[in-house]
């Protein structure tokens, strides 16, 4: 059977909760159609995965400063954030030095608007025998390096209000594996003592990625890239050689960590060339999102799948044949592959930073040329990972029995672009979106029927009335949502006060 699932996740919304009779309370909360929840009968609609817009000003960071010459600049794992207390966006990012040097410099980039970022002269450490720079961590790093970084306001300790993961050898060791970091404000840190905390092997091959705090496991959670002889070998080369797998692991301190589990790995649905780079993820609401990144070993490149999961572990796939992130064209800014950062949901749109490469994930020559290593952007609007998509044959969605809290019917909706416009809004490819509210039984209810209800026509989120009729009435009370609807996708709905 094809894995499918569909994901609840935006900032204020909550999955949601079933009681034993049946009926969904869904209060107040905006109601995304990512699962089938609520949904008790569709016709004629297809589930449509939206795929984020790349910025016309991409790549939004290069290597522009003596100190990020070589490769370029990367983020590879959970690296950007916006700071509500602070009002600004946070990058850290890792300037690579070259082809055959592994050491790289760790840096820290701030933005208002999250498209123009500063690289702001922090004074902290020496090059070139000047501190104006925004260096983070010695010029020297014995490879490795920090790609993880997240702001924990819950530790009560204010020096690990910011943590940092990677994977490396501590400063001035030799052995390799798991390393962590604590600061105060994001930039001076303090690499733990015991680093590396746990050796490479089989917990851990390369590439960890981090989820930071999880609120309903309440407890760390990253993401490893499991070694031998946890993961499974290729078969015929002779040596020991691993597919690229996820693999998850949780502590309750930061420090110590459990042994590792294989959580996502290729199967038979995959093309025989397939691996599993590494997943960036966060979690919003009940649900957790998920940007895998699948490793095409012909080409050696990657594109960014969507995945959802209701309990971080089990994972299922919202589109498996198309990419949500893909690449670009031979000779972009991201032709080769894209290592994204987690979503960030922020003032009506997600954002989606990423490590855009330019060449192949290999030291060999290709078709794409020279790697060169930026960081871009992608959006989307908020409520727009999946929409329940009408064509012009009038389509009909009915929910599930659902108790509200709230007055006002709001439908978030995007209208298919018509080829051409009639004066009266009726052509048969122009958007056209109706309702009714139906008793837990699916019978009529007086005053709530299509003939009564307002005619939606363009896109948008927008309130859904009835002639002559107070949804608040209803509160409460057990009904059921029937939608009418042509050239449209319906992305959410919510009842809220007035």
């Amino acid at each position: 059977m094809r894995r499918r699932a569909f994901l609840q996740a935006a900032a204020g919304i909550a999955a949601a909760r079933t009681p034993a009779s049946g009926i969904v309370d869904i209060g107040g909360t905006r109601q995304l159609f990512v699962d089938d929840m609520l949904l008790a009968e569709t016709s004629r609609v297809s589930k449509f995965q939206y795929r984020p817009d790349k910025h016309p000003k991409n790549p939004i960071l290069r290597p522009d400063r003596p100190w990020e010459t070589g490769l370029g600049i990367q983020i590879s794992g959970q690296s950007v954030l916006y700071d509500s207390d602070e009002k600004v966006f946070k990058m850290w990012y890792v300037a690579t030095r070259g082809e055959n040097d592994g050491g790289r410099r760790w840096c820290y980039a701030v933005s208002h608007d999250g498209v123009a970022w500063e690289k702001p002269e922090l004074g902290l450490y020496e090059f070139q025998g000047s501190r104006r720079n925004n260096l983070i961590s010695p010029d020297e790093w014995n490879g490795g390096g920090y790609f993880n970084v997240f702001k924990d306001p819950r530790d009560p300790d204010p020096g690990r209000r910011y943590k940092a993961l990677g994977a490396g050898a501590a400063r001035g060791r030799d052995a390799r594996g798991l390393i962590v970091a604590f600061s105060p404000d994001g930039l001076r840190w303090t690499e733990h003592p015991a680093n590396p905390l746990t050796p490479m092997g089989r917990e851990i091959a390369d590439v960890p990625t981090m989820l930071g705090w999880d609120a309903r496991l309440e407890k760390y959670v990253y993401y490893p890239r499991p070694g031998h002889p946890l993961t499974q070998e290729f078969n015929g080369n002779g040596k020991h050689r691993h597919v690229r797998t996820v693999g998850q692991s949780v502590s309750d301190d930061f420090i110590h960590w459990s042994p590792t589990q294989i959580m996502l790995a290729p199967d038979g649905e995959d093309r025989v060339d397939y691996q599993y780079y590494q997943l960036t993820a966060a979690q919003q609401g009940e649900f957790y999102i998920g940007f895998l990144a699948v490793l095409q070993t012909h080409h050696q490149t990657f594109d960014i799948y969507l995945l959802s999961s209701r309990d971080g572990f089990h994972w299922t796939w919202i589109e498996r044949e198309l990419p949500f992130l893909g690449r670009g064209e031979p000779g972009s800014y991201d032709a080769g592959y894209l290592t994204p950062s987690g979503p960030i949901v922020h003032d009506g749109k997600i954002w989606i930073y990423y490590g855009a490469y330019s060449g192949a994930h290999s030291s060999d020559t290709s078709r794409f040329g020279p790697n060169r290593l930026s960081i871009a952007l992608a959006t989307l609007p908020a409520e727009r990972y999946v929409g329940l998509l009408a064509g012009p044959d009038r389509a009909t969605i009915a929910t599930r029995p659902i108790t509200f809290r709230g007055s006002r019917l709001m439908v978030e909706l995007q209208a298919s672009l018509a080829d051409s416009k009639t004066p009266t809004g009726t052509g048969f490819d122009e958007c056209e979106v109706r309702a009714a509210l139906l008793d837990q039984s699916g019978g009529a209810i007086e005053g709530f029927t299509f003939e009564r209800s307002k005619r939606l026509i363009e896109s948008g989120r927008q309130e859904l009335t009835w002639e002559g009729a107070q949804v608040g009435r209803l509160e409460g009370k057990p009904v059921r949502v029937r939608f009418e609807l042509r050239n449209a996708a319906l992305c959410s709905i919510q009842f809220a006060d007035a």
